[in-house]
């Protein structure tokens, strides 16, 4: 199973973390994570589907014509997975990197758990 949950965390950043139409992104969760998911950042805890969506939502309007791509290919062990990215504007060096890793349950992902990269300092 391990060769489709790699997959599908590049598919959580393109189609779900990169979507900008909520719509589009709503029929991604539903494909990607569990009905029970939650998702950590920082000092922030998101549950359940809707929940997600409306998150990213904001993200994506904090950071209008910013793109995710990821820095190598997802890795997974057994029922966990972790997946470098980047996020900055189309065309551009990134202003933002980190690491997802996922919990993975029946295929799905039940919880995301979300790093980012500390700024290098002068």
């Amino acid at each position: 199973m391990s060769d489709t949950l790699g997959p599908l965390m590049e598919r959580n950043l393109h189609e779900v973390f990169g979507q900008p139409d909520s719509a589009r992104r709503a029929v991604a969760i539903a494909e990607i994570y569990a009905a029970n998911c939650t998702f950590f950042e920082a000092g922030e805890r998101i549950v359940g589907r809707d929940a997600l969506n409306a998150k990213i939502e904001r993200i994506l309007q904090d950071a209008p014509g910013f793109v995710f791509g990821a820095t190598g290919s997802a890795e997974v062990n057994h029922d966990l997975g972790r997946l470098r990215w980047q996020l900055g504007p189309a065309g551009a060096p990134p202003l933002v990197t980190g690491m997802d890793v996922a919990i993975f349950e029946y295929g799905r992902i039940r919880a995301l758990y979300t790093f980012l990269d500390k700024p290098a300092s002068d």
